[in-house]
């Protein structure tokens, strides 16, 4: 069983402040004592954060698209939705039972113009790495480093800043929690936090959403046929960086 519930619980009565070690020895004991049970080690994690054949078939046969056609996207988005060995530098950034904490965080892309729309351009004169007017490439670090960005910008605006990051194995943007089926944006990363699964979960939600299911059907070893999604999906900017091109490779991979 994930504790992590139990301790963003325990942080919200206690006004959001992050646990020491000491807190976090405390309340496993306690849960110890009280029979809840801890999920630790390579294999637990490894089995419930990762995707496997059927959880793939199962999304693919409720869309009525294939295997390969979800998998070519995957593999574009994300290329797998988990950094499983997470650097300490980012572990340390809010503690032990922080937003940040555990053995493994989704995969992120923090946007500084979304921020910016988000604030108002608020912090833009006094933070141009995290706020900008317009896209701009070179304000990616990229990696597990973009949750440093993501922290920083969670200091100044916390809910603008988890509106402004795509995530998981889909890349899905923050803001559009309500189209992946989460009512709060807070509840979409809480779920994104989890496992693969639920990021498979809200990629169906989503395109389901955005009217893109049978883009998603089209999608073949031709780039031609994947550029309807590829521009539903991420926009008009898609050719520039060749999106269409990079799912129809994708596809011949796994077809």
């Amino acid at each position: 069983m994930d504790r992590s519930p139990v301790f963003s619980a325990i942080k919200a009565l206690r006004s959001g402040q992050s646990f020491t070690q000491a807190d976090v020895t405390a309340i496993d004991s306690l849960l110890d004592t009280l029979g809840i049970a801890r999920s630790t080690g390579t294999a637990a994690t490894a089995t419930k954060i990762g995707l496997t054949e059927a959880d793939f078939q199962q999304v693919a046969a409720a869309l009525g698209c294939t295997v390969a056609q979800i998998r070519a996207v995957w593999e574009v988005e994300s290329g797998g939705g988990w950094f499983s060995d997470v650097r300490g530098d980012i572990l340390a950034l809010d503690g032990p039972g922080g937003f940040l904490d555990g053995p493994h965080l989704p995969k992120i892309l923090f946007e500084a113009h979304i921020f910016n729309r988000y604030t108002e351009g608020k912090y833009r004169a006094s933070h141009p790495n995290l706020s900008s007017a317009r896209w701009n490439r070179k304000l990616y670090v990229g990696g597990q480093g973009e949750y440093i960005r993501l922290w920083k910008a969670m200091a100044l605006d916390r809910k603008a800043a988890l509106l402004s990051a795509s995530v998981g194995g889909a890349q899905i943007m923050g803001f559009n929690h309500q189209a992946a089926g989460f009512p709060t944006v807070e509840a979409f990363w809480d779920a994104m936090k989890q496992s693969e699964a639920a990021h498979l979960k809200a990629f169906a939600a989503f395109i389901t959403s955005k009217k893109l299911v049978s883009a998603l059907r089209a999608i073949s070893n031709v780039a031609a046929a994947c550029m309807a999604f590829a521009k539903g999906y991420n926009g008009a900017g898609f050719a520039a960086n060749n999106y269409h091109v990079k799912i129809a490779a994708a596809h011949a991979k796994y077809s």
